[in-house]
């Protein structure tokens, strides 16, 4: 992959991406696999352009081997076996590539070779045919994919257990599970639990390991708070990762509003290269601990070869694609689809038979098409679109002396249809600590209001959902709510930000609106907090601002807003010890215009209507908050809830 990108980049300049590199590279191969030169592909169109890659790539590789070459020069090599064997048995393979079969035919010579396939390749005759070995296969149902992998672990229990505890005595060795690569990693969340000895069987890369990992959160192109965390940074990487923010310029944002400039700043200088990325990268790897720098070094001097000024995309799509070789397990390995094939054991567990997700996913080549594959020297080539999937099915559903094929009727998404109509099976006795518990499941006590006064717009929040309520005190909620960006820093440093190119004008155009203002005003009155954004006043005039985010748009509504209005009846009716006349209401966005609620200001004595509506429900939420139970309150409000389903709204 690394040579074709060089070939690339010195035909078609530096955009290269890892991503066309890998394309290239997969259609060289196969062209490769099957003895075919360069100038057996046409010179025009994609394959055209596949070929002209195709011998920049040779040029490059002199004095270099591929896998293919190995192959290629096997063909002549001379065969010194030693001890000379009585057969050769050659299994377990889906397909034999044209120079795999002539070495086995030159071997062949020398020794007798016994090749099995469930397809020969075109020029063998078979030996002999044989009969499907006799097994035993039961498909069953289960009622979802939950059901479906408790079954399966009760099922790996019994098989594993002794004889005298009522098990069936299996050793792990003797037994296999077969499973979509998506549902692999929930069954070995599951292992601790049943006690079970799963090994996990999927192909692991370089950028699966613990040190693999803090790499490629290095190199992320869009860093975010998990990435943040992984590399030590945890003040930003907490609020990041809770806010949902990635990329670069939403974390600087981020680290400037929360004051974490610092934390920012170290994680800026540690993932930008110098002009030496070697040496930065070793020192990168130091501090991230990382043990075997060796492996990742050297991929990175293959990302310098070929990416030019910007080899990190490189290098991390290189550790991506570092297969590393497969751990020796002693437990019951749990493989996908690909890799069971050429596995059997004495008995196989075969996870989600249902249509669709065993599959070949056969398609057209993006280079030769189906058609160019029946001209010439490209013939050899097989053919990618011949309907292999009907053996594939009986590949995965025969790999095991017993076999018991396992699907859900249904799941989030509907029905399943099933590969073969199966049976529900008896139940099986608990095979884990929770499932042997009492079903009363354990449900903890709802939080209790604590104490200090409640703010009126959390009381108003309380009659939708006092547990959402409950929550935003460890979660405050976003600036349009309570506050807005951009005030806060004009509160904390005043006329320090008269020099800012865009923000100073504003401020000086403004003068009148913000001399004497008092911002974030907090007033305690009988039972609950009024948090006003901004206050002014004028000898008997009191300003109400209602301070908000860029380009938002007020809410007045009694429904959606008490505070200004609370605020406005404690004002005309008296209740300060100095007298106040008018008040008036504005709504002003961060670097807009201060807009009026309406021309004239609101007057002692005035009927004010919102308060009508928002007067017994304020009484309702404080007799409701006395109560100091905060349990959730599942309605229409849920589906907006920044807190989605952490309460189980559905099971309430």
């Amino acid at each position: 992959m690394a040579l074709v990108g060089e070939a690339l980049r010195g035909l078609y300049g530096p955009g290269v991406a890892p991503g066309e590199a890998r394309l290239f590279a997969r259609a060289i191969a196969e062209l490769k696999r099957f003895g075919l030169s360069p100038f057996a592909l046409p010179k025009d169109g994609e394959a055209g352009r596949l070929r002209r890659v195709y011998l920049a790539y040779e040029r490059l590789k002199r004095g270099s081997l591929d896998y293919d070459d190995f192959r290629r020069y096997a063909q002549r090599a001379p065969l010194r076996l030693f001890p000379k064997p009585h057969l050769v048995v050659v299994d377990g393979l889906r397909e034999v590539g044209p120079l795999d079969l002539a070495f086995l035919r030159r071997l062949a010579r020398e020794v007798p070779v016994l090749l099995a396939l469930e397809v020969l390749p075109p020029g063998l005759e078979p030996w002999e045919t044989l009969s499907p070995r006799p097994l035993k296969r039961e498909v069953l149902r289960l009622a979802n994919p939950v059901e479906e992998a408790r079954h399966l672990l009760r099922a790996l229990k019994r098989a594993l257990a002794p004889k005298d505890l009522g098990g069936e005595g299996l050793a792990p060795e003797e037994v296999l599970v077969v499973a979509p690569e998506e549902r692999i990693g929930g069954l070995l969340l599951l292992k601790e639990e049943y006690g079970l000895p799963l090994e996990d069987g999927r192909e692991r890369a370089l950028a699966d390991t613990e040190d693999g990992e803090k790499v490629l959160a290095l190199l992320s192109p869009f860093p975010t708070g998990r990435d943040l965390l992984a590399l030590g940074f945890s003040a930003l990487g907490r609020r990041a990762l809770r806010l949902g923010l990635a990329g670069e310029e939403a974390l600087k944002a981020l680290a400037q509003r929360e004051g974490l400039q610092a934390e920012w700043e170290a994680f800026s200088t540690l993932r930008t290269p110098g002009p030496d990325p070697l040496a930065w990268a070793e020192e990168a790897l130091e501090r991230l601990g990382v043990s075997a720098k060796e492996p990742f070094l050297s991929r990175l001097r293959l990302a310098l070869r070929v990416g030019g000024g910007a080899p990190l995309a490189w290098w991390r799509s290189f550790l991506l694609d570092e297969a590393l070789p497969p751990g020796v397990g002693r437990g019951v390995p749990v493989l996908p689809p690909l890799r069971a094939t050429g596995v059997r054991a004495r008995r196989a567990y075969v996870l989600d038979w249902v249509a669709g997700r065993y599959t070949l996913g056969e398609g057209e080549d993006y280079f030769l098409l189906e058609e160019l594959r029946e001209r010439g020297l490209l013939a050899r080539l097989p053919r990618r679109l011949r309907g292999l999937d009907p053996l594939f099915w009986e590949e995965v559903a025969t790999r095991g002396e017993e076999v018991y094929l396992l699907y859900p009727e249904a799941g989030p998404s509907g029905l399943y249809p099933p590969m073969e109509a199966g049976k529900r099976p008896d139940p099986l006795p608990p095979a884990s600590r929770l499932e042997a518990l009492p079903h009363a499941p354990f449900r903890p006590p709802w939080p209790r209001a604590g104490g200090g006064l409640p703010s009126v717009e959390a009381l108003r929040r309380l009659l939708e959902c006092p547990f959402r309520v409950y929550l935003e005190r460890f979660f405050p909620r976003e600036a349009e709510e309570d506050g807005a960006l951009g005030w806060d820093a004009l509160a904390r440093e005043g006329n320090g930000l008269l020099d800012h190119p865009e923000v100073g004008p504003w401020l000086e155009r403004h003068q009148a609106h913000l001399e004497g203002m008092r911002f974030f005003v907090v007033w305690e009155r009988q039972g609950y907090r009024l948090c006003l954004d901004g206050v002014r006043r004028e000898g008997k005039a009191v300003h109400l601002y209602r301070l908000l985010s860029a380009g938002a748009a007020p809410e007045w509504d009694a429904r959606k807003r008490w505070t200004e209005w609370k605020a406005m009846e404690e004002l005309l009716e008296g209740r300060f010890t100095s007298k106040v006349e008018e008040v008036h209401l504005w709504a002003w966005p961060w670097l807009g215009e201060p807009v009026p609620y309406r021309k004239c200001p609101f007057r002692r004595g005035e009927r004010l209507g919102p308060l009508e509506v928002i007067r017994p429900r304020l009484e309702e939420a404080l007799a409701l908050w006395r109560e100091g139970v905060l349990s959730s309150r599942p309605g229409g409000h849920c589906h907006a809830c920044t807190f989605q389903d952490v309460c189980r709204k559905e099971g309430e």
